[in-house]
């Protein structure tokens, strides 16, 4: 197992006298080669997660209330305990053990830093190479990326594509080998074609290194295609997970049913030149607290028996949905 999270709960203050859990007694876990997506809508606290994960929410508003994130490591022999890590234990650990590549290259790669350089600057941080030699690696990893890595080394982020940015994201996160990779979204920016370009580098790369990977999106259809199992969260919980094709092909959680109502290449009420499905309302607040089942404001199916706290429970063996239903 590449990633075990046991009962993680992250409350998030915007001011001392108001907090949430968002995300709420979380357990959860990807095997070696193996893609695990997580779904929901914006706001949902799937990002949160990711970097929660590193360890990289912001520490002045937000606290890990209970719970492991384990990171197991088989090629380097190595299990920790991210929760339990200081600052200089993670600085170690990042990139290293475990990476992740950030939604939006355009915020997060620094623009008036080349791009060789920024690849380099993690090997330099992580391996007793010289700089030359870790140029080199840089280039050989931007080459099998399908970047020309001896042209492009001394390249600015604005000279590069969309899609070669996020390429550039990807040899960053991936150029140390890590055991375990977080990929947030990574699609979000980019065409249709240049998306199906990325997905299938982060496919090889998972099969050729077995690492485990989480995949974060809202868009289910690219979760069906990339992914083994998927959770779907809403305001920080799990509402279902499962084997990704019986999800989707059978969702049982009314949230999960009108998320895959609103995506027409998936729901079968669809026809042409009608309305699309939309869920009424939006995520507040006022969802994440205690109580009720966290959906129970915008449920087609809600009632008196969902006004109470709803824990997972197992049905069909394997498939895990939070409902009374």
């Amino acid at each position: 197992m590449a990633l075990d999270i046991n009962n993680l709960t992250i409350e998030l203050c915007a001011e001392k006298s108001h907090c949430i859990n968002v995300v709420d007694s979380l357990s959860l876990s990807v095997n070696e080669g193996e893609t695990v997506s997580i779904v929901g809508e914006s706001g949902s606290g799937k990002s949160f997660l990711g970097l929660s994960i590193l360890r990289l929410n912001p520490p002045d508003i937000s606290k890990i209330v209970s719970g492991g994130i384990r990171i197991k490591c088989k090629s380097q022999n190595e299990e920790i305990d991210m929760v339990k890590l200081n600052a200089g234990e993670l600085a170690g650990v990042r990139g290293r053990l475990v990476s992740m590549i950030f939604q939006d290259p355009n915020t997060c790669l620094n623009p008036v830093m080349k791009i060789g350089d920024q690849i380099t600057e993690a090997i330099l941080a992580h391996k007793k190479v010289s700089k030359k030699e870790a140029e080199s690696i840089a280039v050989l990893y931007l080459n099998s990326l399908n970047i020309d890595g001896k042209s492009r080394f001394r390249a600015y982020p604005y000279e590069l594509s969309g899609g070669m940015r996020q390429r550039v994201m990807i040899a960053m996160a991936m150029v140390l080998n890590p055991c375990f990779l977080i990929a947030d979204e990574p699609t979000t920016a980019l065409d249709v074609t240049t998306s199906l370009q990325v997905l299938r580098l982060i496919e090889n790369i998972k099969e050729k290194s077995g690492i485990g990977v989480i995949f974060i999106t809202h868009d289910l259809t690219v979760a069906k295609s990339i992914s083994d199992r998927t959770y779907v969260f809403y305001a920080g919980q799990v509402m279902e997970s499962g084997n990704t094709e019986d999800l989707i092909n059978n969702p049982v959680h009314p949230y999960t049913i009108s998320l895959i109502k609103s995506v027409p290449s998936l729901s079968k009420e669809y026809v042409p030149k009608q309305r699309l499905f939309n869920i009424p309302g939006f995520l507040t607040g006022d969802d994440f607290n205690k109580g009720k089942c966290r959906f129970y404001s915008r449920c087609f199916k809600r009632n008196d028996e969902c006004l109470r706290d709803i824990p997972l429970k197992v049905i069909d063996g394997k498939r895990e949905v939070r409902c009374v239903k």
